[in-house]
């Protein structure tokens, strides 16, 4: 049975064996949230929620990630629609999310599915060396926004 809960000290650890928790600097330093999806006790998917700090001001949905034996079996839907939640629960009426313009089709089909619309903002380019966990990785890639009032 899939369930989605908040990453906590005690399941950092095994979440980290299993997953790549690429934010997860930010969300020591930055209050925010990661969603962990769970299959039985396997962790299979996250979802990071940056809280302030984003492109369009809004909760944001970042660093999706579903282990791909479990893709295409409703994680990210669970872990999406979670994320909806716990931004909802926080008093908030729109929450926004990023995709790749061209690279994750499947991610724009599953956010259009969702309800999530174009933001009406222009694509973001990202290119160049960002830090992710303390590491150096050339980003390259066109961003999309997408919002959604929930």
């Amino acid at each position: 049975m899939l369930t989605v809960r908040e990453l906590t000290a005690a399941d950092l650890a095994q979440v980290d064996r299993h997953l790549p928790l690429n934010r997860l600097d930010q969300h020591a330093a930055e209050g925010s949230t990661y969603l962990v999806a769970w299959e039985d006790d396997l962790p299979v998917g996250h979802a990071h929620i940056a809280w302030t700090g984003t492109h369009l001001g809004l909760p944001e949905i970042q660093d999706v990630f579903v282990a791909p034996e479990h893709r295409r079996l409703g994680v990210a839907t669970a872990l999406t629609e979670a994320a909806e939640n716990a931004v909802q629960a926080r008093g908030n009426e729109r929450i926004s999310l990023s995709v790749s313009l061209n690279g994750n089709p499947g991610a724009r089909q599953l956010y259009d599915g969702l309800g999530y619309a174009d933001a009406g903002v222009p694509p973001v380019r990202v290119e160049g060396e960002i830090m992710l966990r303390g590491q150096p990785f050339h980003a390259d890639d066109t961003l999309v926004y997408l919002t959604k009032t929930i």
